[in-house]
């Protein structure tokens, strides 16, 4: 955890990819913990609990969405500041931000909190899973602002080039989970029975602790001081310039899938839902974590090069990150194809539930590869600051997957196969728009970035 803020002279990209995607990918593969472990200690509450668990994932992913809002251009920006040495102006950036980004965690929080009844039924939930539904999302509401704290310093240590810290700071994150999962929810050792609840306020009590933990390493180790406010014009807007069109990506893709499951999944009933939800947060989600390291060093590592001004190591670095992220979907791929039905019977034993889980986990293995590789691609984008035309494509890639997936689904009678091949069709849209994009681009047109001489 020591302070450097630039680039090793020593390291050449390939090494620097490998140093920074090990303990980025291991850091989202410890993220992917929490829903692995809700899904684990929520099956003793029974299929309505897991379907009810299944449809809030993508509510979870929106809310991922509105933090990346003020994540993701904290992360481009420090890295810029980073890779040109400026740490004034890195700290004007880190400054600025702490504030700002919680109070829009505490308006999300309230937000969230009073909309949630209208949530859980608009992701298709009814009877006794909406109930659970809407239980499990107003405990996460309730902690969002102290729960939101951990993925925005993992942004800020990600801009300094740092993937070792959040690492740590994810695996006592999810052993603290590991702990309070089932006090939380059984009741076990005086705790209160809080049920489905209690896997909620589990999560926000170990990430809003860990979260807090990286603040004060911060200012230990890199000088950058949480509890000193300022506000800087410049880099808020920045910040946001770079940070809105992410947003949006991120909740398109939320609002996609729970406009899927409304229109298209519901009609199904229960095990189906229940079955996403298993194969989805069990097992996918592993998946994405795995070659999602890879990528998110990506932007790291091309926003400090940018800074820099080495624009072959930046387009070196997306290269070599690229091919880690194919080398991890590969290996999902031969197991999503292979042993499905072996893979979601770690988590149900109803057969109706592993039969769906496992349909959806067969059919979208064929495309894990092309979602590495649009993944690499955006994150590269948002480390250099150019988001606008990657959200576009995005987001009208992911708006195909609606109508779509009605289409084959039921009026087709393609039954629930035809929602997941129309993911697959739509990842491959995407793929094609991304590619034409970050090519019309290149990284060697991306200008160094304004910034202010540094204070004397």
């Amino acid at each position: 955890m020591s302070p450097t803020s630039s680039l090793s002279p020593k390291r050449s990209t390939w090494q620097e990819a490998v140093r920074l995607s090990l303990p980025a990918t291991l850091s989202l593969l410890l993220h992917a913990g929490y829903r692995v472990n809700d899904q684990f200690w929520i099956a003793p509450l029974g299929p309505d609990a897991q379907a009810a668990f299944g449809v809030t994932s993508f509510q979870l992913i929106f809310n991922f969405a509105l933090i990346v809002l003020v994540q993701a251009g904290t992360l481009a920006r420090i890295a810029r500041h980073t890779g040109s040495g400026d740490q004034s102006a890195r700290d004007k950036v880190f400054q600025t931000m702490v504030p700002v980004g919680f109070l829009w965690f505490v308006t999300i929080g309230v937000i969230g909190w009073v909309t949630t009844p209208y949530a859980a039924t608009m992701l298709g939930a009814s009877g006794e899973v909406h109930d659970l539904a809407v239980a499990y999302l107003r405990a996460i509401y309730a902690g969002l602002p102290f729960l939101a704290l951990k993925p925005f310093t993992d942004g800020v240590f990600l801009g300094l080039g740092n993937t070792f810290t959040p690492m740590v700071l994810a695996g006592l994150s999810v052993v603290l989970n590991f702990v309070l999962n089932p006090l939380l929810i059984f009741g076990y050792a005086g705790f209160p029975e809080m049920g489905i609840a209690g896997a909620g306020v589990a999560t926000c009590i170990s990430r809003g602790l860990c979260g807090a933990l990286g603040l004060m390493l911060l200012a230990k180790h890199y000088g950058m001081k949480p509890l000193r406010p300022i506000f800087h014009w410049p880099e808020l807007k920045r910040v946001l310039q770079i940070g809105m069109p992410v947003s949006f990506s991120n909740a398109a893709y939320s609002l996609s899938f729970i406009a899927v499951l409304k229109t298209s999944v519901a009609p199904f009933g229960r095990d189906v839902q229940a079955g996403i939800g298993v194969a989805f947060n069990g097992l996918e989600a592993v998946s994405y974590c795995g070659y999602m390291g890879p990528a998110i060093a990506c932007s790291s590592l091309v926003g400090r090069r940018l800074g820099a001004k080495d624009y072959v190591g930046a387009n070196e670095a997306v290269k070599a990150c690229l091919s880690m992220s194919l080398l991890i979907a590969g290996i999902a791929t031969v197991l999503f194809l292979w042993i499905p039905e072996r893979l979601v019977g770690m988590y149900t034993e109803s057969p109706e539930v592993m039969a769906a889980a496992a349909l959806y986990l067969w059919v979208v293995g064929w495309t894990q590869m092309l979602t590495a590789t649009d993944s690499v691609l955006q994150q590269a984008l948002a480390g250099a600051g150019r988001t606008f035309l990657m959200s576009i494509t995005t987001i009208s890639g992911l708006a195909i997957r609606v109508p779509m997936a009605w289409l084959l689904a039921h009026h087709l009678v393609w039954g629930p196969k035809g929602i997941w091949w129309a993911f697959n069709i739509s990842n491959c849209i995407k793929l094609v728009a991304i590619v034409a994009v970050f090519r019309f681009i290149g990284l060697h047109k991306v200008a160094a970035p304004r910034t202010s001489p540094p204070s004397p």
